[in-house]
């Protein structure tokens, strides 16, 4: 695999957000009393993260009337969680900024919020609140080796998603074709270039779609799992599945119960997802 991706010349660390921020705002002992120092510090350390971080605490859903102007302020009324899942968020779409396809905004940068999201509200109705932004966080980077192909060569990415949804086949059959490699060998390797926690291998190098038995006792990764297939489903990152008991098997295949699936399998459901306040201030960027 290392031979193939060096042959690829795919530079990572050539990013908008620098990944060493990322690491180290992905690090941080939130338990720790150093915590609120190292926040404020690492986020006003690049302007990206930091804006987005501002512009969210002022948004409707946060915003008590009066503007927030400053970082420290931000963190006391945002918590450490939520500024840690927004920086990550800021670093996913600085990489998305960089291109005007509709085609890639869609079913990966679209695709990648949704299932942020997603995967956040499951993990919530698993009755893990403590784990849900970790859930979120895990959304929002599954994609980041797609990311990286299509920036490295976005022509070649194009005929990925043509073979695809004109074969009707997984994106790692489609990028072995043309790239040689896969997204998950792609997020593999990003997870070791930018130093990020070995459980981000599960998030970013793992096969979502083929589930190992092992992955599903995991809340944060089931969750992924289940946020991950739902928005495919809907058309959003691969051909849509219209047929309704195949969607609630494939659900119940996660471990989810069959109550909890018959709420995600409801239209209604992908709605509010798209409400929420994240996915309207980021989709369009």
């Amino acid at each position: 695999m290392l031979e193939k991706m060096s042959q690829t010349k795919i530079n990572f660390k050539n990013i908008p957000v620098q990944a060493g921020i990322i690491s180290n705002i992905i690090n941080i002992d939130i338990n720790s009393h150093k915590c609120f120092f190292e926040l404020d510090n690492l986020i006003s350390s690049d302007q990206g993260v930091a804006s987005l971080v501002l512009r969210v605490v002022n948004s409707p859903i946060y915003s008590r009337g009066n503007k927030v102007a400053t970082i420290p302020l931000a963190i006391s009324l945002l918590g450490y969680s939520v500024v840690r899942s927004l920086a990550l968020l800021a670093f996913s779409r600085s990489l998305f900024s960089q291109t005007k396809n509709a085609i890639f905004r869609l079913h990966i940068w679209q695709h990648s919020l949704l299932t942020a999201i997603a995967s956040q509200t499951i993990c919530l109705k698993l009755g893990w609140d403590k784990l849900h932004d970790e859930a979120f966080i895990a959304g929002l980077m599954h994609d980041t080796g797609k990311v990286l192909m299509f920036t490295h060569s976005p022509s070649a990415y194009e005929n990925v998603f043509k073979y695809i949804f004109e074969n009707n086949c997984k994106s790692i059959e489609s990028e072995t074709k043309y790239f040689g490699f896969d997204h998950y060998q792609v997020g593999q390797e990003a997870t070791r270039e930018w130093k990020l926690p070995a459980r981000f291998n599960d998030y970013m190098g793992t096969d979502l779609t083929t589930p190992q038995p092992q992955q599903l006792t995991d809340v944060v990764l089931q969750s992924l799992i289940a946020g991950h297939y739902l928005v495919k489903s809907t058309g959003i990152g691969a051909n849509p599945v219209n047929d309704l008991e195949t969607k609630k098997n494939t659900l119940l295949s996660f471990g989810l119960k069959a109550e909890l699936s018959d709420y995600l399998l409801q239209d209604q459901f992908i709605a509010d997802l798209k409400k929420n306040e994240t996915y309207q201030l980021c989709a369009t960027i």
